[in-house]
């Protein structure tokens, strides 16, 4: 079944935002915005947030501007996304829905927006392809969606590199002892046929920390969040460097 993290959000907060891989990552998705979507500072945009937890990234958004509609299947994420909000982005005024991602057709009837998010959700769902085709059917012609997702590649290879080999093969790498770990890692590939089938257009796909999360954590501590935001901008956008990323970023127009 999809996943709900309820009862998780103290340690999301801790151990995924509050860290320099998760400042990173941030910073990755604000430079595919900017450097992809024109019209970003041009005028407020519709915004969807699927799936948007405590809304780090769109509330960004809502202090630039934007109308922003986030969702999230936990009320406890969208509790703290308030709190959040309120802070960075006082003048807003957001929408928050307490509702799964196949629900949001009957909850949000005939919407369309000019950007949706839906960032690390889809390795937690059953059905990650269904969950495209909906996104999809929210954008305004001409509208982006953008897709972030654990990448299966990266996580293949970080078992093989550390000898769990046997974990390395399997279909499933979710395991009781890490909570946060996705139980469904996607193929980059495939995921990008999933959209290409939609006749949607290729804006960007990048790799999201394909040094930081290869590089020995001695090493890895010396550098600063700058240094690797210097590295990664380029080299996350080259193949084969690029297939490696623990999260792949895609950006797509309808």
């Amino acid at each position: 079944m999809d996943r709900n993290f309820d009862g998780l959000s103290a340690r999301f907060k801790q151990q995924i935002y509050g860290t320099l891989k998760g400042q990173l990552r941030l910073k990755m998705l604000d430079l595919d915005l900017e450097q992809c979507l024109p019209n970003l500072n041009e005028r407020p945009l519709n915004v969807l947030d699927v799936g948007g937890g405590m809304g780090q990234f769109s509330s960004a958004l809502a202090a630039q501007g934007h109308n922003v509609t986030l969702t999230d299947i936990s009320q406890e994420m969208l509790d703290n996304a308030e709190a959040i909000y309120e802070e960075v982005a006082p003048n807003s005024s957001p929408t928050f829905i307490c509702a799964s991602l196949q629900e949001l057709p009957s909850r949000l009837p005939n919407k369309k927006f000019d950007l949706v998010l839906n960032h690390a959700v889809l390795e937690w769902l059953v059905d990650p392809k269904q969950a495209v085709e909906i996104l999809s059917e929210f954008l305004e012609p001409d509208g982006v969606l953008s897709l972030m997702f654990y990448n299966r590649h990266a996580i293949v290879w970080r078992n093989l590199v550390n000898g769990s080999w046997q974990r390395a093969h399997n279909k499933h790498f979710h395991h009781g002892k890490n909570q946060l770990m996705p139980q469904n890692p996607l193929d980059p590939l495939e995921v990008h046929s999933w959209l290409t089938e939609l006749k949607m257009i290729e804006l960007r796909w990048r790799g999201i920390r394909c040094v930081h999360d290869h590089m020995p954590k001695a090493m890895r501590d010396q550098k600063s969040l700058n240094e690797f935001v210097e590295i990664e901008s380029e080299i996350g956008l080259k193949a084969p460097y690029r297939d490696l990323g623990r999260y792949v970023h895609m950006l797509f127009k309808k």
